[in-house]
């Protein structure tokens, strides 16, 4: 591998010990848009290899150990003061294994605490390689370090294989029994075959993530790009409330925010939705954790019932990718079809149910949100603007990026402004941003990430697919699928080589008659509100850990307040009520929606001069080849039929295979070959399933 000139060398494991230690020294912390992130509760302890392994040398003229040295003083010096960190070695003291001792030969070094910096400097001094490698006995000790509570991370870096028992995988199952706040991170330097295996073992059963770590990167450079980055664990928020087994007995919540945890078994978990207004439209999102490694299928059901067991709306879970991703599932009071007798309309309350389904076993002990939202009945609305068509994309001009901390679960994502911003994206890593939108409003936002050289370039090997998304303000997925002129495609994943990319995604205008609407993204954008950009980079099981650089640029088209319905009685919305957007930050240098000439770079307008006439890029295609591009176009078709007939409300029971591939909520049924890249999920489910009548106004 080239060197660049003017940068030392240092071996990929340190650097991406590095870039771990530092992304979850970010995942202990929270903050806004441009500020630097706050300590928030959460542990950590490094648990580092010091065994005679580590005398060998680096590639760079160096030992391994001395390489760790330079990197982990590196890291130290940018740690937050409040953080709570620790650092554990082991074989650092006894010789050899037939030695009193050898197998027990583990010391935390510097105790987890804050202002530690000092201590954690003069231990890395003295960080020296020396004797046997008990893995399986460190991690046992470095989880009675964290103690029994709380956001807790041990970060494991080792060369090579256990040479002592107990087995560190087996160990690695038991901690992780301790509760899903507790997680092993891995890095595995130059290991192969067994030590392999048993390292990924360990980051398996603790729940955690494993990187294989074999050539040397620019170690100054990519402790620099990471330092502001936020790998965060996946958060929860709410106030804690504990759902019923049956409808008698249930906790009776007004609208509001909410957390519960999944049961055991498959039971399902019964809320009651108190209604403060007649005639209001009850809406309800829960959004968890998606399970590691598992399936985007996920069946988990979201209902709302009447308290006679009418059902009103319901859907299963819609899953984003990412390691640590996200699952969203909505339900509704509101449906277009009149029924004979509205008690989905009237009902003083409501029942909230959520089952876990088949995947009861990967969600045990999962925290999830409650979301629930009332919006009052409007006074007419025959003066209304119509349910919004499909958009056209607007060129938006780029401003010079400001650094951005992203979050990667609801309560972190931070609120942008109309603007471009940079940061920096990890394989397998879930971003969120927050934009408010309001009534007359849609969201734009195109990330662009720009041609690449060097070890990124190769640590990219190939095509990887880079994820968008837009989510609304209760956890629909509305990104407008038929879109027009949209940069990359109205498709939300796109082809990701070493050339770089531009991907964008738009939403449909906020009106309050898309609640008619076939899909999500209709009934999703039928409220203001504050709306999510989710980013993600697809990750293979043998990556090297690098980030890509990208720039978000986000827009926001319309007038705000355009088509605000007037609610009866001059009721206000107990959530999702007009919000026009005010400046917190510094105001783009341009304002959004101006075409800004035919500038290109980063987060500039981007045309498709070499790409088809939609916007889709020419590799895309490619990429997808004959096959890949019919399927493609089976689910359009299928969209289409499906947005012009509703499908009526499934039986339990219906996910299997053979006449029922799909619960008939989701508008885009089909294979799951149609949808290759989502486990066969298709992409936006649908709540309801009424028969077609004439709506009410509400």
């Amino acid at each position: 591998m080239t060197t660049q000139q003017g940068h030392r060398r240092r071996p990929a494991v340190w650097a991406l010990l590095a870039i771990t230690l530092t992304a979850v020294l970010a995942g202990l912390t929270t903050g806004s848009a441009v500020a630097d992130p706050a300590p928030s509760g959460g542990k950590l302890v490094l648990v580092l290899d010091s065994s005679g392994s580590m005398k060998e040398p680096a590639g760079d003229g160096q030992t391994k150990i001395a390489a760790a040295r330079t990197a982990l003083t590196q890291v130290v010096t940018k740690l937050p003061t409040a953080a709570e960190v620790g650092l554990r070695v082991y074989g650092a003291t006894v010789f050899k294994r037939t030695q009193p001792g050898a197998c027990t030969d583990t010391q935390l070094t510097v105790p987890i605490g804050t202002n530690n910096r000092p201590q954690l400097q003069a231990a890395i001094a003295k960080y020296k390689p020396y004797g046997e490698t008990p893995i399986g006995y460190a991690l046992q000790q470095a989880a009675k370090d964290l103690g029994p509570v709380g956001q807790r991370t041990i970060v494991l870096v080792s060369d090579g294989e256990a040479t002592c028992a107990p087995d560190p995988c087996v160990v690695a199952q038991s901690i992780a029994k301790q509760g899903i706040d507790l997680k092993i991170d891995v890095v595995g330097f130059r290991v192969a075959g067994k030590a392999r295996t048993q390292l990924q073992c360990v980051a398996r059963e603790g729940r955690g993530d494993y990187y294989d770590a074999d050539s040397t990167i620019d170690l100054e450079a990519g402790l620099d790009r990471l330092s502001t980055r936020a790998f965060r664990p996946f958060r929860i928020s709410g106030t804690p409330v504990h759902g019923a087994a049956q409808q008698e007995g249930a906790p009776a919540l007004a609208p509001g925010h909410y957390s519960d945890t999944f049961g055991a078994d498959t039971t399902s978990k019964h809320y009651l939705i108190k209604r403060t207004m007649t005639g209001s439209t009850l809406r309800a999102g829960v959004s968890f954790r998606r399970p590691s490694g598992g399936s985007f299928v996920i069946q988990t059901e979201v209902r709302l019932n009447t308290l006679t067991g009418e059902q009103c709306g319901w859907s299963y879970p819609r899953a984003f990718d990412g390691d640590q991703g996200l699952a969203t599932g909505t339900a509704a009071s509101w449906s277009k079809y009149e029924k004979k007798n509205d008690e989905c309309a009237e009902s003083d309350q409501l029942v909230l149910t959520v089952n876990p389904g088949k995947d009861f076993r990967e969600l045990k002990g999962v925290p999830y949100e409650l979301r629930i939202d009332e919006e009052p009945p409007v006074d007419e609305t025959t003066s209304l603007p119509a349910a919004a068509g499909d958009p056209v994309w607007v060129p938006m001009a780029g401003s010079t990026p400001r650094e951005i901390v992203p979050g990667s679960s609801f309560p972190d994502a931070p609120l942008l402004q109309p603007g471009s911003y940079k940061t920096t994206l990890m394989p397998g890593e879930l971003q969120l941003y927050k934009v408010k939108a309001d009534w007359g409003q849609r969201i734009q936002a195109q990330i662009t990430v720009p041609e690449m050289a060097g070890a990124t370039a190769e640590a990219i090997d190939g095509i990887r697919y880079l994820d968008t998304a837009l989510i609304s303000p209760i956890g629909e997925d509305v990104y407008a699928v038929f879109a027009k002129k949209v940069p990359g495609g109205s498709y939300t994943k796109a082809v990701l080589t070493k050339r770089g990319l531009v991907k964008a995604v738009t939403s449909k205008e906020i009106r309050y008659l898309n609640r008619n609407g076939a899909n999500n993204q209709d009934t999703g954008t039928s409220t203001p509100g504050e709306y999510y950009i989710a980013v993600s980079l697809t990750r293979k099981d043998d990556d090297k850990a690098f980030a890509i650089p990208l720039t978000l640029t986000v827009g926001l088209q319309g007038t705000a307040g355009t088509g605000k319905p007037t609610y009866v009685d001059g009721a206000t919305p107990v959530s999702g009520d007009s919000i026009t957007p005010t400046p917190t930050a510094e105001p783009s240098e341009t304002p959004a929606g101006d075409k800004g000439g035919d500038k290109t770079e980063a987060g500039g307008p981007v045309q498709g001069s070499s790409d088809s006439d939609d916007g889709t890029p020419v590799v895309l295609v490619a990429g997808l080849g004959g096959g890949g591009l019919a399927l493609l176009l089976v689910g359009v078709f299928a969209v289409l039929r499906l947005r012009a007939k509703p499908s009526p409300a499934p039986a339990a029971g219906n996910w299997q295979h053979g006449q029922h591939q799909y619960p008939p909520q989701y508008p885009n049924q089909g294979s799951p070959q149609q949808y290759p890249n989502q486990g066969g999920q298709p992409p936006y489910p649908n709540q309801g399933g009424q028969p077609p009548q004439q709506p009410p106004h509400r």
